[in-house]
Formats: structure tokens, sequence, C-alpha cells
């Protein structure tokens, strides 16, 4: 899995995002891959690393109800 790729478990559809993670001067160090669920919710996020990771299902395409390709909530 990538960051971008649309993918699905249970009927439910998200996208991989990615939390980066940065030492004190703002240099990136590294990130964690999180699924970010089309919800009302901005912050149904969840790691895609664990439980997850060999129940995700990476899909073509997909219309998102709350979800815009860059990440962030339609309005």
């Amino acid at each position: 899995m990538k960051i971008g790729d649309i993918v699905e478990y249970d009927n439910e559809f998200g996208l991989i995002i990615e939390i980066p993670k940065t030492d004190n001067s703002g240099k990136y160090l590294s990130g964690d891959l999180l699924v970010q669920w089309d919800t009302e919710n901005e912050n149904d996020i969840e790691n895609c690393i664990g439980n997850l990771e060999g129940f995700l299902k990476i899909v073509d395409k997909h219309e998102f109800k709350f979800i815009k390709v860059n990440e962030l909530l339609k309005k």
C-alpha cells in the first residue's frame, strides 16, 4: 500500500494517508501509513499496519462522500 491508494474493508472505503514524523528542525524522518475512512468524522483514522493490513483491499476508484482526493473533508 502507498499514500493515495483507495482501500475497502467490509464495504467501507478509505484513503491511505501519511502522518509525517519530523525532528525538532522540521526535517522529515519517517511517516505512519493510516486509513482515513470516508465518514463525516474527519478524525476517523486508523492504523493500516497490524490488524487491518491483511484485510484491506485496494480498489481502482471510488467516489468519496466526505473525502476529497487531497485528504480534506468535503463541505
